[in-house]
């Protein structure tokens, strides 16, 4: 199929209900993150998803400020400076106030109670997809993961 006879991937005329790959996709999306929200009530876990996603930026990024959360996962800024003040208020992340005073926004990073509640709720999570993917083979997982990568790098309109 060339370019200009592919369907259009984004007609939001689709069959909500049926067997479209676009509609399948995104009720599979759905159901990983209702299943991810579910594991963390069951387990007990201290991290909501919300609260792993910030600390994995934040880790992965460190001096990073709210804006530049907000702008990664398209969030209004208000909303990212609510979540991060629960995690700052659990002594999970720390503020570099110096950096506030040279520049706009304050750097946040990860404190050592943060890192270690991080690291305990990456095992568990890293041990519940590993048991639902023991199963596939290493081709597989590349494949799966490749995807994924490529799905999140594609910029939203």
């Amino acid at each position: 199929m060339t370019p200009s006879t592919a369907p259009d991937r984004r007609d939001s005329s689709r069959d909500i209900g049926g067997r479209d790959p676009i509609t399948r996709v995104q009720r599979e999306l759905l159901t990983l993150g209702r299943r991810g929200t579910a594991r963390v009530r069951r387990e007990d876990e201290a991290l909501s998803v919300v609260d792993r996603s910030l600390l994995t930026y934040i880790q992965e990024n460190p001096g990073c400020r709210a804006i530049d959360i907000a702008t990664h996962f398209q969030l209004n800024r208000s909303t990212v400076s609510r979540q991060l003040a629960a995690l700052l208020d659990h002594g999970y992340v720390a503020s570099d106030e110096e950096t506030a005073r040279r520049s706009r926004g304050i750097a946040l990073r990860l404190t050592p109670a943060g890192s270690a509640a991080f690291d305990r709720s990456t095992r568990t999570v890293l041990d519940s997809v590993a048991r639902r993917l023991a199963s596939w083979s290493e081709d597989d997982l590349e494949a799966f993961a490749r995807m994924l990568e490529r799905y999140n790098a594609e910029p939203d309109e």
